[in-house]
């Protein structure tokens, strides 16, 4: 092995056009697309463009800049151009990764299993022991030969003498091929005849190989396989939705699966199913926090553990990201031919691990030709460019790569090849690399054929998504008949017409569960506050007390209130309180801090809500600016606009969404959030009222926005037995506690598995609220003659409504536990 550990560095001249040899006319296989372009000329391919774009974020086709205040919802940035390679290219570099892949498999098999190759001396120990991507507890498990390494990426850059080379290799859980099938969909749309007339290898049938390859790998009839994604936030979720929408499979996070029986389930409102395969794009020590990463929060506790017993399957193996480091690369050319009696054909670019003493000492001694990267990318560093580095600071740097020299590898620093890019109405030239991909199928493997395109931000510099960089589709131009298999039904043939709705996992309706709480209660907050701020200046003391009985229904623990419990609040701190509840993002209770919950949970579950929806989710989000200061006066304003926007919401939740078992979920919770802030509201009324206090019947009433429907049965005079009839007991007013328990108990028999003593519960509660005949009722009124108030029923329908108020979050609870956790639920009932 001796001959492969040192390379020499390479050296060559300006970096390789990819468009033109002499700078001026087209290479061959690039004078068909050249002469297309100049045809169609500037103001048409800007105009082609315009629309490429407009259908993006249309589509919602993102990539999140973990830096970019734009965040998830920033745009997918994509070239009209594509990287173009002519088929006896591609067939050298398809026989280069197919090779790349056979070997780095064997080398997983082997580190996992037996470790002749640590034993033999063909890899250092020190390179797999005090790798943290080593994961110890998969050692010795039995896997399929083809899930160890199901999927390979592979970056590529030409050298300047036109020659491929290896940069980097991605085991673990490479992303990026659905960004190519929708970089191909975007260009082969704004160019369909040069796409059709340079017959272009597809990539459908690569995408068709695969999801046949996790099918078969579950071993079983009609198995269930899902993609396990890290979630909304992930800088790649939007090709984690695509693709498990491409391909068929259920798109799910840690929270969606559970471990019983070393069997790993699905959780849904249906109940547990069995999952057979695992399609992972979470990285390998996040995939378990029992056995591997006790902080993540991405896994699944006793992934491990199912998968020591057979039980299931993950593409790509728990372990393989243990090859993903550079510091393998300078061990390939022997491994190959200790491993597969061949030569290695696609070179890497020259690489030295520093945990040896020779490369160690030519890196130090040639610091200003390399780049240096953690040999472990698990430690986090930056590279670090050592010709860029001052005198004092590379002598620093020297001493850290002598203190742990088995921490670095240094790359030589390469001019990546250029591409003809369209910026602003004009081709120019930036620097590219080449990801593409190969397939374990369990019979052979498969390469897609091109495959993502990542471009430099600006001529020469690093090729990074994450610091701005974009991508191009990649053609290969067949010289033979292409397959022109597609995986979308073709629009000249009839559809299969069907209704069935897809499977509700439990994170999905536990999500629209809690946006419907969450609308539900920004929305009560909002009304009591604006029912409150402006009588704050003109109110009396007796008006002052209504106020502070009303911003008592919030029940909140986070009041700016001054901490002496005998203390009354006067009208300069109320006011300081209320403006609090408004704008403090660091209060939990406060709207502002509602409403960036509500933006929250829509993330959470935009694929599942209209464009409009979450259009209007994010307007609401910015309707209030947490933290900005706000003048009393202002705030009516501010939260009329907001209660306009939730009532959109409210509209387009009964208008736009399909009455499946998401729509029931979101509905129950905004039932249940109105019928626990109702319960409190009304028993500010089972306390007889004096004189002084009649003014928060107006203020209930404005709150629930029920004022025009008492008036128009009662005109001016305030009655608290009236109030209760509009607000409690009518069943006809969406506003009245009865229309919610009705519409709970109605919402509860329709999910599935509901249980019968939860649904007993609700019925009792339904019929002693039935049975509580207001008229029957004598409440003592201020200046009447003097009669004898039932105070008995009074206290009867307090005690009721503060049952109630235990009751429903109790059934939350339960409706949490047997539809989201699916965990053991307890009997809950009303009190008599």
């Amino acid at each position: 092995m001796t001959l492969d550990l040192y390379q020499t560095a390479l050296r060559y001249g300006a970096a390789y056009d990819e468009l033109s040899a002499d700078g001026v006319n087209p290479r061959p296989h690039w004078a068909h697309l050249m002469e297309s372009l100049r045809t169609m000329g500037p103001e048409e391919l800007g105009r082609r463009w315009s629309r490429a774009e407009r259908r993006i974020r249309e589509n919602g086709i993102t990539y999140n800049i973990y830096s970019d205040p734009l965040g998830a919802n920033r745009p997918w940035k994509t070239d009209l151009v594509p990287l173009l390679l002519p088929a006896n290219e591609w067939r050298f570099i398809e026989a280069g990764i197919i090779q790349r892949a056979q070997l780095l498999s064997l080398l997983l098999k082997d580190i996992y299993g037996p470790q002749n190759l640590i034993a033999n001396g063909n890899i250092p120990a020190p390179l797999l022991y005090a790798n943290p991507a080593f994961l110890r507890p998969l050692v010795g498990v039995q896997v399929p030969d083809y899930s160890y390494l199901h999927m390979l990426a592979v970056d590529l850059a030409r050298s300047p003498d036109g020659k491929w080379w290896v940069l980097a290799d991605r085991t673990q859980a490479p992303s990026g091929s659905g960004y190519a099938l929708e970089n191909r969909t975007i260009v082969s749309d704004v160019l369909p005849d040069s796409f059709r007339d340079s017959n272009v290898l597809r990539l459908a049938p690569f995408f068709r190989a695969q999801r046949d390859a996790l099918i078969n790998l579950a071993q079983c009839d009609n198995p269930r396989v899902v993609l396990l994604t890290p979630g909304p936030l992930n800088e790649t979720y939007f090709e984690h939705s695509y693709l498990s929408r491409y391909l068929g499979f259920t798109l799910v996070e840690g929270t969606d699966l559970t471990v019983r029986n070393r069997c790993v389930y699905l959780k849904t409102v249906d109940g547990l199913e069995q999952i057979d395969v695992i399609l992972r794009r979470v990285d390998d020590s996040f995939c378990d926090p029992l056995e591997l990463r006790g902080d993540s929060l991405l896994g699944v506790p006793g992934l491990v553990e199912a998968i020591v017993a057979g039980n299931i399957k993950i593409a790509n193996a728990l372990g393989s990201g243990v090859i993903e480091t550079a510091a393998v690369m300078p061990f390939l050319p022997g491994l190959c031919r200790h491993l597969l009696g061949e030569t290695l054909k696609l070179p890497s670019v020259a690489t030295w691990w520093c945990g040896q003493e020779d490369a160690l000492d030519w890196v130090l001694n040639h610091l200003d030709s390399v780049v240096v990267k953690p040999a472990f990318p698990a430690r986090g560093m930056e590279p670090v460019f050592g010709v860029e580095l001052a005198q004092a600071e590379k002598h620093k740097f020297a001493e850290q790569l002598r203190a742990r020299p088995y921490e670095f590898v240094a790359q030589e620093q390469i001019s990546l090849s250029t591409a003809p890019v369209w910026e602003s109405g004009h081709l120019k030239s930036r620097g590219v690399v080449l990801r593409t991909y190969v397939l374990n199928t369990g019979s052979g493997f498969v390469a897609i054929p091109g495959g993502l395109v990542r471009v430099s931000d600006a001529e020469g510099s690093v090729v990074s998504m994450q610091r701005g960089g974009h991508s191009k589709d990649a053609w290969v131009l067949w010289d033979s008949p292409v397959d022109t298999f597609s995986m979308l039904h073709p629009r000249n043939e009839p559809v299969e017409l069907r209704r069935v709705s897809r499977v509700v996992q439990s994170s999905v309706a536990d999500n629209v569960f809690w946006l419907g709480r969450y609308v539900e209660r920004a929305e009560n907050i909002a009304r009591i506050l604006r029912a409150v701020i402006p009588r704050i200046r003109r109110a009396d003391d007796a008006d002052h007390g209504c106020l502070l009985r009303l911003h008592g229904c919030l029940e909140t623990r986070h009041s700016k209130f001054p901490k002496a419990k005998d203390a009354k609040p006067n009208s300069a701190e109320l006011e300081i309180e209320m403006i609090s509840l408004l704008i403090d993002s660091k209060r939990p209770d406060s709207l502002a801090s509602t409403l960036k919950e509500i933006s929250r949970i829509g993330g959470h579950v935009r694929d599942r809500l209209s464009g409009d929806m979450m259009s209007l989710i994010g307007k609401l989000r910015d309707c209030i600016q947490p933290d900005e200061r706000v003048e009393l006066l202002e705030s009516p304003a501010i939260l009329t606009a907001c209660l306009e926007m939730l009532s959109a919401f409210s509209g387009m939740e009964r208008e736009n969404i399909n009455r499946g078992s998401g729509w029931l979920f979101m509905s129950l919770g905004r039932r249940l959030e109105r019928a626990i802030y109702l319960s409190r509201q009304l028993r500010e009324i089972t306390t007889p009222l004096s004189a002084r206090d009649w003014s928060l019947l107006e203020c209930l009433l404005e709150v629930a926005d029920s004022s025009m429907t008492y008036r128009t049965r009662y005109y001016t005079t305030l009655q608290p037995l009236a109030v209760l009839d509009v607000l409690m007991a009518d069943e006809t007013n969406p506003r009245a506690l009865a229309f919610q328990l009705n519409h709970l108990v109605d919402l509860y028999e329709k999910l599935p598995r509901y249980l019968a003593d939860d649904l007993q519960a609700m019925k009792e509660a339904q019929s002693t609220l039935r049975n509580f005949d207001l008229r029957t009722l004598s409440y003592p009124l201020p200046g009447a003659t003097a009669t004898d108030s039932d105070s008995d029923g009074l206290a009867r329908l307090e005690r009721f409504l503060r049952e109630l108020e235990r009751l429903l979050p109790s059934w939350s609870n339960d409706l949490s536990s047997r539809y989201f956790s699916h965990a053991r639920t307890f009997p809950i009932s009303i009190g008599q």
